[in-house]
């Protein structure tokens, strides 16, 4: 069986992973929260640069998983 996810619905789950809120994301990157449930849901489209402030973050939050810190 396989599974084929959206651009959308793969950086939801690297959030979900990452365990990171709405209400921490949508805070940082300067939106409400239903507005990116909505985003993340393919409902709505953020703007050009808000989506590439939420793909860093969540990007970001990858990248820091606190392997190797005290």
């Amino acid at each position: 069986m396989q599974f084929e996810f959206s651009v959308r619905q793969g950086y939801q789950l690297l959030r979900k992973q990452q365990k990171i809120k709405l209400k921490e994301l949508a805070s940082k990157i300067g939106v409400s929260i239903p507005m990116l449930s909505m985003y993340e849901n393919e409902i709505v489209n953020l703007s050009k640069e808000k989506e590439k402030q939420y793909r860093e973050y969540i990007i970001g939050a990858v990248g820091n998983t606190g392997e190797g810190e005290l």
